[in-house]
């Protein structure tokens, strides 16, 4: 199969979906015991679904002392904190901590990933993707069909639906997870995990990534200019088709996630003015978003069908407009997130680690 053909995958997904796209939301009641359901879904994640429950529960006044670094804790909860410079602080503690990372690289790579850390963005191309054909095609069989936070309706509190808005995102399976990390890790030379590593903010590596597969069609809550929390995180997408600018490409604020005075502003302002749908993963609209881009550089990312995009998404991000009758078919990944402590303790180990092998070795 030559780089530019169309995956058979997903020349028939773009079939169904002109056919009956209500196919992708169709699924089997799920039967199954709540016991075998947390043994899918593995009994090690009971303590983080615990920390959230707890965190839910919580006073507002409570969450913002006790869960200060916790990258789940987008933004201030209370009009207290958000009336002082808590956010900017723990933004820019997240900053420094997260670019703490490059001192456990090689010199050789301090320059393109301290780019890559600044810019908050990473692109790459794979030229032959036909290995993904089958997981693509069974996903849609065997995965329940998720949002992903991609609502059919703008977070302004209106909740006022979208026409023809479309998402749906499917988990991939334990061994489908396996096979495209080797796939992955066949494609890639060792230097993308020193960029994935520059923009999740700690050292990172291929077992931390989980994939999904996206179809979207038309507008919906991600087509606004957001951000997805105060800290760095990494998420990554691979073009299944060619995307053009009517396709809803990526869209990305260069530089803005180094930015806190300002990212903290917007979020401290949507708190304060009650704007809770917008809270957090903050919205810009308006003058926020006119002043957004004088400030920085707007990337739209183009490509053909292969094209990978490594993005930093507490950087301010959208979804492009869609002015295309097929839907936006992508393979989706993110990488575990880290908070400020587990950043800290994570990037302080590796670079003792490495300047330790690097002793070593010049004393060898």
């Amino acid at each position: 199969m030559s780089e530019h053909k169309t995956l058979n995958a997903v020349a028939q997904i773009e079939s169904l979906f002109a056919e009956d796209k209500s196919f992708f939301l169709k699924r089997e009641k799920d039967n199954l015991s709540l016991f075998k359901k947390l043994k899918m879904k593995h009994l090690y994640a009971l303590p983080s679904m615990l920390t959230r429950r707890i965190y839910k529960l919580l006073p507002n006044l409570l969450k913002d002392i006790i869960f200060w670094p916790w990258v789940q804790h987008r933004a201030p909860a209370t009009k207290y904190f958000a009336n002082t410079r808590y956010d900017e602080l723990r933004t820019l503690i997240d900053i420094k901590l997260s670019s703490m990372v490059l001192r456990s690289f090689p010199q050789e790579m301090i320059d393109s990933t301290k780019n890559t850390f600044d810019k908050g963005f990473f692109v790459t191309q794979l030229n032959d993707i036909s290995e993904l054909d089958i997981h693509i095609s069974d996903v849609i069989n065997y995965s329940k069909p998720s949002h992903a936070g991609a609502r059919p309706y703008l977070k302004d509190g209106k909740n006022k639906e979208i026409q023809d808005s479309f998402s749906a995102y499917y988990d991939f399976s334990t061994e489908a997870n396996k096979h495209i990390t080797s796939f992955m890790l066949k494609r890639l030379d060792n230097k993308f995990n020193y960029h994935l590593s520059a923009l999740a903010g700690y050292r990172c590596r291929f077992k931390d990534i989980s994939y999904s597969l996206g179809i979207v069609h038309g507008e919906n809550s991600n087509s606004e200019m957001h951000q997805d929390t105060f800290a760095s995180i990494a998420k990554g997408f691979i073009y299944l088709q060619d995307v053009t600018i009517d396709d809803s490409p990526f869209e990305y604020m260069a530089g803005s996630y180094k930015d806190a005075a300002f990212r903290s502003l917007q979020s401290n302002n949507s708190i304060l003015i009650d704007d809770i749908q917008s809270s957090g993963a903050t919205r810009l609209r308006g003058k926020q978003l006119e002043e957004a881009a004088n400030k920085y550089s707007l990337q739209t990312f183009i490509g053909r069908s292969g094209t990978l995009i490594l993005a930093n998404t507490a950087a301010y991000h959208r979804k492009g407009l869609h002015n295309s009758t097929k839907p936006r078919i992508t393979l989706n990944f993110e990488i575990k997130r880290k908070g400020l402590i587990g950043k800290l303790f994570i990037n302080l180990s590796a670079a003792i680690r490495f300047n330790i092998i690097k002793l070593l070795k010049k004393n060898g």
